[in-house]
């Protein structure tokens, strides 16, 4: 979908301490032949502060450093992949109520690690969808602290991280604009991560931990090859690429940078850079490699890092890229317009208490 006349206005995260995943392999949390493989450094831990929490942290931050409106926020989209408090209960109306304080509307988007992307294609239509309208304000974050998760060791290839991430995007102005979104779903694909679980009870009330390496297998086993299933998304991938690149009216050529999802590097190499006959240098996998799988704020985080130093200026070009269980996948090519100042000790301070005051007592 071409998009006209939406812009980042305002963006910024929350990352909690890394924990080195060469401590993990000593402390047998993470297997050595896993750690030499996957060639990941660390993952983010946050503690106890909950996945809602963090999303209002960074949403502050993003709000003041860019001086924003809370008024004039149209919408308010939270993206999540894991349990953010209680059940029966709207995470999205939790940091509604602490950052904006106005009665639009908030809505939760479970679209799995792909929640960023989706959240931007949506706001971009419900912008347009109406005249007047003027921001939508999209969150993501979870906490992957749970009895039921290995952040280690519950998927090949990633570790799980505890973040968010922020956007506020416009209808008049900003750094950036959204030249372009897109996302489809590969259906037959969606026992790869179903495997042969039962549906109920659901698996956290039943107590079943979650385990992606049992689940792909028995996919593999009984649907289709796991080669088979990488060419066939490496395919869709692709065209999808590609269409939303010629809808931004550009060519992969013209990509300065790619955010992709945290993931080991043979992930990334057989997913998305040999297949676009890329080098991986072009992808943000470096910066990530220390990050950590962070749900849905993967390449949000990577944008920022690359704005934040400096390695993106006027005329860039960056590509937000990902696959998510469903099997979706989505890309946003979006425009530097400018390159937002460094923030002045001054102005971080400043953020940081307005941070907090979002953020305590709420816990």
């Amino acid at each position: 979908m071409k998009v006209d006349n939406v812009y980042i206005a305002a963006l910024d995260v929350h990352l909690p301490d890394p924990f080195p995943a060469e401590e993990a392999v000593a402390q047998g949390l993470y297997d050595p032949a896993d750690y030499e493989e996957n060639g990941l450094t660390a993952t983010l831990i946050a503690g106890d502060i909950s996945a809602p929490d963090m999303a209002v942290l960074a949403a502050r931050k993003a709000l003041t450093r860019f001086d924003v409106d809370p008024g004039t926020v149209d919408l308010l989209l939270h993206a999540t992949v894991y349990h953010q408090g209680p059940e029966v209960w709207s995470p999205a109306a939790y940091i509604q109520q602490a950052v904006l304080h106005t009665p639009a509307p908030a809505i939760e988007v479970r679209q799995g690690c792909n929640g960023m992307l989706t959240a931007i294609e949506l706001a971009c239509c419900y912008l347009h969808s109406v005249p007047g309208r003027q921001a939508a304000l999209l969150t993501a974050a979870d906490n992957f602290a749970s009895p039921v998760i290995d952040r280690w060791r519950s998927g090949p290839g990633f570790l799980a991280a505890d973040a968010a991430s922020a956007v506020l995007l416009s209808t008049r102005d900003g750094f950036a604009r959204v030249r372009a979104v897109d996302a489809v779903t590969i259906p037959e694909m969606e026992g790869l991560h179903r495997g042969d679980e039962p549906l109920f009870p659901p698996g956290a009330i039943a107590g079943r931990k979650i385990d992606l390496r049992r689940r792909s297998s028995y996919f593999r086993e009984h649907s289709m090859m796991l080669t088979d299933a990488l060419e066939h998304i490496t395919k869709v991938q692709g065209e999808l690429i590609n269409r939303v690149l010629a809808e931004a009216g550009i060519g992969l050529a013209d990509i300065a940078r790619i955010a992709y999802m945290n993931a080991a590097r043979y992930i990334v190499e057989y997913w998305l850079t040999r297949p676009l006959g890329i080098p991986l240098s072009k992808s943000t996998w470096d910066f990530g490699r220390g990050i950590g799988h962070a749900g849905a704020s993967d390449q949000i985080i990577s944008l920022e890092h690359l704005l934040r130093t400096r390695q993106l200026q006027p005329g860039d070009h960056v590509l937000l890229a990902g696959v998510a269980p469903g099997l979706s996948v989505a890309a946003v090519v979006v425009e530097i317009l400018e390159v937002p100042a460094p923030l002045t000790s001054q102005e971080a301070e400043q953020g940081d208490v307005a941070a907090s005051a979002g953020g305590e007592g709420r816990r």
